[in-house]
């Protein structure tokens, strides 16, 4: 099994920030509704591999894939194999948008 690449919700905001990469969200519409991080694109577990096939992600950028905790996200990264449609570099967002909000990060809803 290959490694899954990651990064820690205060790189990911850096990298957000900078436009070095899009974030996508791969929870489910509801979760998504009730509280996300803003930017983010929805593409949600239960609908791969059509969802991620639907997305339209810039070359140039970092792709990061975000869930609530960091499980369902890291699934997707490891069956992309670590690289985006584009060979985009593909990251893990450890813990999830639960240790982006305990960092004290923005999030709209919730």
């Amino acid at each position: 099994t290959m490694t899954v690449l990651s990064v820690s919700v205060e790189q990911a905001a850096a990298w957000l920030e900078a436009g070095e990469a899009v974030m996508v969200d791969v929870r489910e519409v509801d979760e998504h509704a009730a509280m996300r991080i803003d930017g983010v694109i929805l593409a949600p577990l239960s609908r791969m591999p059509a969802a991620l096939d639907g997305l339209d992600l810039p070359a140039d950028q970092k792709i990061i894939m975000q869930c609530a905790k960091g499980g369902r996200s890291a699934q997707v990264c490891a069956y992309l194999q670590g690289t985006g449609p584009q060979g985009q570099a593909v990251y893990n967002l450890t813990g999830g948008i639960a240790a982006w909000q305990a960092a004290g990060l923005p999030v709209v809803g919730g």
